[in-house]
């Protein structure tokens, strides 16, 4: 059984505006009452940038994580989505996004990378996309493998085949990768038209990271916490009653509005409360 409590919640990165200065965004987590700051390296030039950060840029940044004592524990490569593996045409860009994004993992003592399985992006997903996909991901697992990375394959709202967690566990298996998990998305179920807390006991042991936000059909962007389709007294009764050492992290975007910042304290309250609650029964 796992103490709910131990488990450290983040908050997406893009939760918070931007332009502000990483010591800014550290603050506005800490006060908020989150545990970390979940990186973000997007398909937005300046965010896909990072990937050329150098040493001394990721010495920086890990003396504010140290100063803070909130070191980086996932990072969110949705790029991957702009360049994915199984199309034949990007398929090169989108193994070099990743073997980067390893490496900076590796220097920002990141150890978790939430791959995007994309094997075509807004195009027709076919047997030999899929298969293309497969090869790549084997390579890039085998590179993350000698940095010690574990990229965790996000449940999907938009690839018909990595849409439900059984689909992924499956496809897990079957590759028997040890760099190789899944990482869990409630909203993103119930988006789907799943039952999320259902879902989860799909999983059989793989999943080392999960987002926790709250959806409604077809429509997982800011729908406010408590409002949606999620339970997320049942979803965490799951992660009590297994042997979770994984991480959960809020996902909300404030579209970069700075008002969007004082709405950061309620969302840690309401996920904070729901943990307390599970935990103690």
């Amino acid at each position: 059984m796992t103490n709910l409590e131990s488990i450290p919640l983040g908050i997406y990165e893009k939760g918070i505006p931007l332009a502000l200065p990483w010591k800014e965004k550290f603050q506005i987590a800490k006060k908020t009452g989150f545990d970390y700051i979940e990186l973000s390296v997007d398909g937005q030039s300046c965010r896909l940038q990072r990937l050329a950060w150098t040493d001394q840029d990721c010495a920086e940044l890990k003396a504010l994580t140290r100063q803070f004592q909130m070191p980086f524990r996932t990072m969110a490569l949705s790029a991957s989505r702009f360049f994915p593996l199984g199309d034949p045409l990007l398929s090169d860009q989108g193994i070099d996004i990743i073997k980067k994004a390893v490496q900076l993992a590796a220097r920002l003592d990141i150890p978790v990378i939430q791959l995007a399985p994309y094997d075509v992006y807004q195009k027709l997903s076919t047997p030999e996309t899929r298969a293309r996909f497969t090869a790549a991901l084997l390579k890039v697992l085998d590179f993350a493998r000698k940095y010690s990375i574990v990229l965790a394959m996000e449940v999907l709202e938009d690839v018909p085949h990595f849409c439900r967690i059984d689909q992924c566990t499956d496809y897990i298996r079957e590759l028997r990768h040890p760099q190789l998990k899944l990482y869990a998305d409630t909203g993103n179920l119930a988006y789907n038209g799943y039952d999320a807390a259902e879902e989860l006991t799909y999983a059989h042991g793989e999943i080392i990271a999960c987002h926790l936000k709250d959806a409604v059909f077809h429509n997982e962007h800011n729908v406010p916490f408590g409002s949606g389709l999620v339970d997320f007294n049942r979803c965490l009764h799951y992660f009590k009653h297994i042997p979770y050492e994984g991480t959960f992290t809020a996902e909300v975007w404030c579209e970069e509005d700075m008002s969007f910042i004082p709405q950061l304290s309620s969302i840690h309250r309401f996920l904070a409360a729901k943990i307390m609650e599970e935990n103690r029964k």
